[in-house]
């Protein structure tokens, strides 16, 4: 397995799509800094390192789609996953030196995106805004996330051998659960009361409180809860829009999905006719 990482982290130094992803994080650092100094200096508004830390989840979730979509999809394409079997190396070997590389990629694109953030954002924050151990504890969290999300892509990527399906499908599946994570922390948000002004008999505007249906209570609300801390998505919404409840929970959770969909990919990779 040695010889499968040290060709695949050469392989990675020179592929594009990787310096593109550092490029693209980092800049996404650079703006959301800019963007805080801004808001800070125009608007008197108050940011702190904590909310700095949390901006790039979003644009996290779709780093391991497209990383493993050009990087090992092109294995496939080129014959080279056949290659690597014939040269002796077994599946398994060739399946976790590709997970620890695309893993290693996305977690060195996040740290592009820390970069800018680290050396310019304690100019214009007020502090940290959070516990160190808690602020610790969410980025544990959020680098949990990405290996889940990346865990599944390398089990897509190795399963699928069309480089174009495996992109379309890598990336409208993220899609999907953005689209399912947003609308669980839609619920979620609901407030309790909504407020309502209205005009009396008397002409009078009043103002009163009313109980808002949408409102998730009892039961219906710890599954909604528990969709939201499951998902990766959902965790990338939560962490992203500080809306996170059960930090803990969700490590487990991301490290629970590491590790199944990496035992389920590699139990596929080992069935799988590669013609």
């Amino acid at each position: 397995m040695g010889e499968l990482l040290r060709a695949g982290f050469a392989r990675l130094w020179r592929a594009p799509v990787f310096w593109l992803g550092v490029a693209f994080m980092a800049a996404w650092g650079g703006m959301v800094c800019y963007s805080a100094w801004d808001g800070s200096r125009n608007n008197m508004v108050v940011y702190f390192m904590g909310d700095l830390c949390r901006y790039h989840c979003i644009a996290a979730v779709f780093l391991p789609a497209v990383f493993c979509a050009l990087f090992l999809g092109t294995e496939y394409e080129h014959g080279v996953i056949r290659n690597k079997l014939v040269a002796g190396k077994s599946r398994s070997a060739v399946y976790l030196s590709g997970l620890v590389v695309s893993l290693t990629a996305c977690f060195i694109m996040i740290a592009a995106y820390f970069l800018p953030v680290v050396c310019v954002g304690h100019f214009f924050t007020e502090g940290l805004g959070i516990a160190p151990g808690m602020l610790a504890l969410i980025i544990a969290g959020e680098l949990l996330m990405v290996a889940a999300l990346c865990a599944l892509c390398v089990l897509g990527s190795m399963l699928i051998s069309r480089k174009a399906l495996l992109a379309v499908t890598l990336l409208l599946v993220t899609l999907a659960g953005l689209a399912v994570g947003a609308n669980l922390e839609g619920r979620l948000e609901e407030p309790e009361f909504n407020h309502v002004v209205m005009m009396n008999e008397e002409g009078e505007l009043a103002e009163s409180d009313r109980e808002n249906p949408s409102y998730l209570r009892g039961r219906e609300r710890e599954v909604y809860q528990f969709a939201a801390d499951f998902l990766p998505t959902g965790q990338a919404l939560l962490y992203n829009f500080d809306m996170v409840v059960h930090p803990v929970r969700m490590c487990l959770y991301s490290l629970l999905i590491f590790l199944a969909s990496t035992a389920g990919g590699l139990a596929a990779f080992r069935r799988k006719d590669l013609k």
